[in-house]
């Protein structure tokens, strides 16, 4: 405060420190008060956890050992390590952030735990992604099929809800929903038209499963089919107004190793220069463009709130026809991406 000794003026104080007169009042009260402008620490509240105990509090979270935060609380407690029980919410933030300080962050996760690779499932994603790294993606069409759900009929289905505190969205649930299932490619042209397919309710179908009966899901014969009117003659209009020859992506269902044989017919018939994309590596949905499509096609449907089976099916091959083209120009362009993490990764999982 040499400069209020020297000149015993408030404005002139403020001016010269560049501050406030009300910043100087307080300075000159504390230099009376106590003989020193320097904030004294408070005491404050003793912390509940220690930093040790806060560290062993995240490592307890992390064994998975305890299925809740209130557990590990007692416990700790029960070691004599924290004085009472503490609040889980206190416990949490101690743990957090004692593992946010040593670099090892932690969070949580809900939901279910996603299917663990084995290390040979983990070495063939490593070796496809790092084979297919520098793949024109462009020429690719990622196949798949999805089963959408009637549950709700009537009712809109919305990702968020806004409601009066303390009240749930509701809507009438079908026990036994009937379903349309259904086989789409997508390419960054556009997707393909739907190919509707045995385990469609209210479906006929001519297909029979090993012992004789009407199929109720994809056979190697239903299959040929979905790739020689639905699959291949559309990679035709959709990858081939450039010219040059495209990849048709599949995954390793038993239906799919007809698609050898079925290609190579297509191609002479067809004078078509379309290969397989081979050794897709399983367990591997987030490799797969189309598995995001899939979502916002659930999403573009559950919001119509159909009222009738006939007007949900319809739904769903409408919605899967009119995918925006900037969605799938956006997914192509992250495949590279992908696959980088991946490897990184060491073939692990990634989310996408």
């Amino acid at each position: 405060m040499s400069v209020w000794e020297s000149s015993h003026s408030i404005q002139g104080t403020a001016n010269t420190l560049h501050t406030t007169r009300k910043a100087v009042r307080h300075a000159i009260h504390a230099l009376n008060a106590a003989g020193s402008i320097v904030k004294r620490k408070s005491g404050g509240r003793p912390r509940a956890l220690s930093g040790t105990t806060a560290q062993q509090a995240a490592a307890m979270l992390l064994s998975g050992e305890y299925s809740s935060a209130d557990q590990v609380a007692h416990k700790l407690h029960s070691k004599g390590l924290t004085a009472k029980v503490v609040h889980k919410t206190t416990l949490i933030r101690a743990a957090t952030s004692s593992a946010k300080a040593s670099g090892n962050p932690i969070h949580a996760s809900r939901g279910h735990p996603r299917k663990q690779l084995s290390k040979a499932n983990q070495n063939a994603r490593l070796e496809f992604c790092q084979i297919n790294l520098r793949r024109d993606w462009k020429r690719v069409m990622f196949t798949d099929r999805k089963k959408f759900l009637f549950k709700h009929p009537g009712a809109r289905v919305r990702q968020v809800w806004w409601l009066l505190k303390g009240k749930r969205p509701e809507a009438i649930t079908v026990n036994h929903p009937m379903g349309v299932n259904v086989y789409v490619g997508i390419t960054p042209h556009g997707a393909t038209t739907s190919h509707i397919i045995s385990g469609t309710s209210k479906h006929t179908t001519s297909y029979t499963n090993k012992a004789g009966v009407s199929s109720k899901n994809i056979t190697s014969a239903e299959y040929q089919d979905v790739l020689k009117h639905t699959l291949l003659p559309e990679g035709r209009r959709l990858l081939e107004r450039e010219g040059g020859g495209w990849v048709l992506q599949q995954d390793n269902d038993p239906s799919h190793k007809v698609a050898t044989h079925v290609i190579e017919q297509w191609n002479k018939e067809h004078m078509g220069k379309v290969s397989l994309l081979s050794a897709w590596p399983p367990n591997s949905p987030d490799l797969n463009l189309i598995e995001n499509v899939w979502s916002y096609v659930q999403a573009r449907v559950d919001a119509r709130g159909c009222q009738t089976f006939s007007s949900f099916k319809q739904a769903v091959i409408d919605e899967c026809r009119t995918v925006p083209k900037n969605l799938l120009r956006n997914l192509y362009a992250s495949m590279p991406t992908r696959l980088q993490k991946v490897i990184d990764l060491n073939g692990g999982k990634i989310d996408y």
